[in-house]
């Protein structure tokens, strides 16, 4: 497909990771999930899944006690990593696989944040050492292997650590070593030492709240819910099967009808998409619906976005994988639009402003996609919590800040706020969407966010 071979190993990453956070499922863990529903069942009014601002969500009931939480009593020494002049901490990251690299520029946007942390002086008067990051070969049982390592060498928290796997839980509560990233691992969902930049995002089907993004950027695309129809498709893995479930659930209280919500693509990937593109396009009562989700990696979204063109689909395609300065010129994506789960590089915003400001400056050859601005925004999470916590710097003051029930992180305009510790349990209901026009990513829902609604 012209030159997407070269970009699918680098790219393929991204979509993997969003259909986890779109999606939920993934490993399961261990122990009760604190999460609950407190409010009775309520009906749901579309309007409650309108772009709100990215900050002051509110809860609806959907609450997490700290305490039931895995992990609640992790081992290791309490202030491992830190000295009077320094905090250590290392990378944990999937950065290769059998077909090529993935996860590009993560630990660049990670050190990229925390260099202009320590050209301010450092964070409470400690410079934050990077050691390097642990590459686990998408191997589960390299995982393990690598988290252990890291821990060995004595950092004081794993960040990033976005794998493909969630194995490393276990040994990162023995040795205390609490963890920062992309939630799109089973062991950032109920642990006390796991924290998302963006929440929870591989809940299992009986999850705590709706998935409400999926609606809010279908009215943002569609102009409305009213006489619209929204059809799901997914990977045949049962993590994506729950998630998919939970998404269409959100979108059919928006008041979205959903003729189709299905996970035909193998996880082996698309070989002809023929007989699915047949099915989309009589799935609203004999017609296609309005907007397609494509929740697939990249390969096969490209073939069945390309399939369904040829077919003459004139309606709107959202994927989670769209967003990228290297895809900006495929055709193949033009017209699309991709859901983010946090603001655009291009927001305007002071902080993305700042943001690429940074890496002109400590990274100028690194492409600001998804997987780098995971980095960054993942290492500015972690320097806020160090900030919040003071100069008493150990992992027990650290976990107070953060889960004693008054934390919350956001970067107005730029990273919708996560609230904590119910995001240990629930992803963030914040996103925006972008599409991409003439080589160019326009703005079609600004950062925003809807309250939570429980999973009654």
């Amino acid at each position: 497909m012209r030159n997407t071979r070269r970009l699918a190993p680098t790219i393929a990453i991204a979509a993997l990771l969003f259909a986890a956070a779109a999606c939920g499922g993934g490993d399961d863990g261990d122990g009760d999930s604190g999460a609950k529903p407190t409010a009775s069942a309520q009906a749901v009014s579309p309007d409650a899944f309108k772009p709100g601002p990215d900050s002051g969500w509110k809860n609806n009931g959907v609450s997490v006690d700290a305490a039931k939480l895995d992990c609640t009593a992790p081992g290791g020494q309490p202030a491992r990593g830190v000295t009077d002049t320094e905090i250590k901490v290392g990378g944990l990251i999937s950065q290769s696989s059998t077909s090529g690299p993935v996860n590009t520029g993560m630990d660049v946007g990670a050190k990229v944040r925390f260099s202009r942390a320590n050209d301010e002086g450092g964070v409470n008067g400690r410079k934050v050492t990077y050691i390097g990051t642990r590459d686990d070969g998408s191997d589960a049982a390299r995982t393990l292997t690598q988290a252990e390592s890291l821990a060995a060498d004595g950092v004081f928290a794993a960040v990033p650590a976005v794998v493909r796997t969630g194995n490393f839980l276990d040994s990162f509560c023995k040795s205390g070593t609490p963890y920062f990233g992309w939630g799109v691992a089973a062991p950032y969902c109920d642990s006390a030492i796991g924290f998302g930049v963006t929440g929870c995002l591989v809940a299992e089907a009986d999850s705590p709240a709706l998935t409400t993004t999926w609606a809010m950027a279908a009215s943002g695309i569609l102009g409305g819910s009213a006489g619209k129809s929204v059809a799901f498709v997914g990977v045949d893995i049962d993590s994506a099967k729950n998630g998919i479930n939970l998404a269409a659930k959100g979108v059919k209280e928006a008041g979205f009808s959903v003729p189709y919500s299905k996970n035909p693509v193998p996880a082996s990937g698309l070989t002809d998409p023929t007989a699915l593109v047949g099915d989309l396009m009589r799935s609203d009562k004999g017609a296609p619906p309005d907007l397609i989700v494509t929740i697939v990696d990249f390969a096969p979204a490209l073939k069945l976005i390309d399939a369904l063109r040829a077919a003459g689909y004139q309606g709107k395609i959202l994927t989670p994988l769209g967003y990228d300065p290297r895809l900006a010129g495929l055709k193949d994506l033009d017209g699309t639009y991709t859901l983010i789960q946090w603001a655009p590089a291009e927001s305007g915003s002071a902080a993305d402003d700042q943001l690429k400001a940074d890496f002109a400056r400590y990274a100028p050859d690194q492409a600001i996609g998804l997987t780098a601005m995971a980095g960054y925004w993942t290492a500015d999470f972690f320097v806020d919590a160090l900030k919040k916590t003071g100069r008493d710097l150990t992992l027990a003051n650290l976990l107070k800040t953060l889960n004693g029930g008054g934390y919350s992180y956001h970067v107005p305009g730029a990273v919708g706020e996560t609230q904590w510790p119910v995001n240990h349990s629930t992803s963030a209901p914040c996103a925006s969407v972008v599409q991409l026009t003439g080589g160019k990513y326009e703005q079609t829902v600004k950062l925003a966010c809807t309250p939570l609604f429980p999973n009654n």
